[in-house]
């Protein structure tokens, strides 16, 4: 073999070894999307004492958006024959002890396609449900899944419902506590029950296992993970992100950042952006060319008298209410006693509702388009700390298609949130793709706080491709930084997320980006831009005064250079005439 051919050759296989890392990472993304099927839709039934959908229902409906968009929910006091038309898939969740209406047996029991029957009152349902009878709660302190041993957890102690079950009926996952062994998931054909009104980690994970089973997915033995920097906002310090930026470029894993455009000074009210620190805007840019995807987390991160990045933005923790007033309001939480007749105060109702609708759009607006104008694009939304209300969800789906996170699922108390092992298109996220965080954080007030992470991580894997979600503090410091990505690249079968390679769509006034197969597309009107604040002319402005600064810098060294050369060649030559008079 010639010298040249093995250059070729040994070019091609680097360029093969190139395609194979990157189609790696696009098949991470598509086998969490692709399972979301638009043929499948599915019909909820639910029993609660006061007949609305609380967080446990939203657990529910963020296990089954990895399977389907078309999810319906109705009370069973509601249920007509006609609900369940066009349903590929019913399941009936029991989350209180009740009484069933024959309508209600009647309708689930002349559904034929695949059932998932969950928490009490199954045992009244009959037909194919027949295969269960249901007894006393039962503690356990273990779950396993009978096909995979590996998949053995200990867990805090929690109730389970007693299930006994036909012979011929299969037990697909088991708990485990003092009175021996129950089944948990069992099924009987097409129709499968689960012994526990609580579908809260770690329930919720066993239960997206057997979804896979019941929506006929084929899983694979990849792992589905992503790696996010947060609260990156202008007082960040650039040194700690170009470092983490440059460790990530050499793994050649791509990552996501969460921003915040603003920080804002809690004692002097003082804003800073990222013009007013360019070494952070630089490494920013640097991050977003060099696998990095911009996430908005937040405008300012901060309400009232807080500190970005501590603070809440889209939640008002000292009222415990959704964002109903100005920061510097007296706000007051209202009641149905507050007022004279329920008209007036559904009104009131609606009129808070009206407020945070347009506080949050401003906000995420303003947050889009202050990036934007620095040539950063945000391909998706976290609320910060997670916290906002299901209308500001709602909301936020008129702007991005994708959130990162995890979920806010009370409007009571914002401390209710939690996670889902995949991918997901809840209902109550209005379209959006949520693409969960499973594992937490490097947090420094633990003893060990990526060991955490990583029992953490072998949860979410009892369900196949679960995804393996974290965030680090760039603050922390690189060595911190890399302690975590060494333990996250040992998890078998690892597949990195790029947010790129997923469908993304983010829309604002002036701004508009998409996102597919790793090309990002923005179409920004500068123009318009301008005309909504001075602060975007400003940024260019100064851009281009700093030009001129330099050129004149470089030109008035170049001048003084000149003027240095031809004073030299002046007294070379008035050396050498005066040489020659002496001569």
């Amino acid at each position: 073999m010639n010298k040249k051919n093995w250059v070729y050759q040994m070019s091609f296989l680097i360029s093969l070894i190139g395609l194979l890392v990157i189609s790696k990472h696009a098949q991470a993304t598509s086998l969490e999307v692709d399972a979301i099927n638009s043929n499948n839709h599915v019909l909820v039934i639910y029993d609660s004492r006061d007949g609305q959908l609380n967080e446990e229902h939203r657990m529910l409906d963020m296990g089954l958006g990895h399977f389907a968009e078309d999810i319906q929910f109705v009370n069973s006091r509601e249920l007509q024959e006609s609900d369940i038309e066009g349903k590929t898939h019913l399941v009936y969740f029991g989350r209180d002890e009740e009484v069933l209406s024959d309508t209600t047996i009647e309708t689930i029991g002349s559904f034929t396609g695949a059932k998932l029957g969950i928490g009490y009152n199954v045992d009244q349902l009959g037909g194919s449900f027949s295969f269960v009878d249901l007894g006393d709660e039962q503690l356990i302190d273990e779950l396993s899944y009978m096909s995979d041993p590996k998949k053995t957890q200990k867990i805090e102690a929690e109730s389970i419902i007693e299930a006994t079950i036909d012979d011929d009926a299969t037990v697909l996952s088991k708990g485990k506590g003092e009175n021996g062994e129950l089944p948990f998931i069992m099924h009987q054909g097409n129709t499968y029950y689960m012994a526990t009104d609580s579908l809260f980690p770690p329930n919720s994970i066993y239960l997206a296992e057997v979804l896979n089973q019941i929506f006929e997915v084929k899983t694979t033995e990849g792992t589905p993970a992503y790696i996010r920097l947060e609260d990156v906002h202008p007082l960040s310090d650039p040194e700690n992100l170009m470092a983490i930026a440059k460790e990530l470029q050499e793994r050649n894993i791509p990552y996501m950042v969460a921003t915040i455009p603003v920080y804002t000074d809690p004692k002097t009210k003082i804003e800073y952006h990222f013009e007013d620190f360019p070494k952070v805007l630089e490494a920013l840019k640097y991050m977003q060319k060099n696998g990095g995807t911009i996430v908005l987390h937040g405008y300012t991160h901060q309400y009232r008298g807080s500190e970005t990045g501590e603070g809440f933005e889209f939640w008002d923790v000292e009222n415990q209410s959704p964002i109903y007033s100005e920061a510097d309001a007296k706000f007051t939480k209202i009641s149905a006693l507050d007022f004279d007749s329920q008209e007036e105060y559904l009104a009131a109702l609606e009129e808070q509702k009206s407020f945070e609708t347009k506080y949050i759009k401003k906000r995420l607006t303003k947050g889009v388009q202050e990036l934007a104008n620095y040539g950063l694009y945000p391909l998706a939304f976290e609320a910060p700390h997670y916290t906002m209300s299901q209308n500001g969800y709602a909301v936020t789906s008129e702007v991005f298609s994708t959130y990162v996170g995890q979920i806010q699922l009370s409007d009571e108390e914002w401390e209710i949130m939690n996670t889902t092992p995949y991918a997901s298109k809840p209902s109550f996220l209005n379209g959006m793709l949520l693409l969960p965080e499973t594992i937490g954080y490097v947090d420094p007030n633990l003893k060990e706080p990526v060991k955490e992470m990583m029992t953490a991580s072998n949860l979410y894997q009892v369900a196949d491709n679960g995804i393996i979600g974290g965030f680090y503090h760039p603050y922390l410091g690189v060595e911190g930084f890399n302690a975590l990505m060494d333990e996250m690249e040992k998890i078998p079968n690892l597949e990195w997320i790029d947010l790129k390679e997923i469908d993304n769509t983010v829309n604002v006034e002036n701004v508009s980006i998409t996102s597919k197969n790793g090309k990002v597309t923005a179409n920004v009107d500068h123009f318009g831009l301008m005309k909504t604040s001075l602060r975007y002319p400003n940024y260019y402005l100064h851009l281009g005064l700093d030009k001129v600064i330099w050129f004149m810098v470089y030109l008035g060294v170049a001048f003084i250079s000149i003027l240095v050369i031809f004073i030299v060649i002046q007294k070379i030559k008035e050396k050498r005439s005066w040489g020659r008079i002496k001569s």
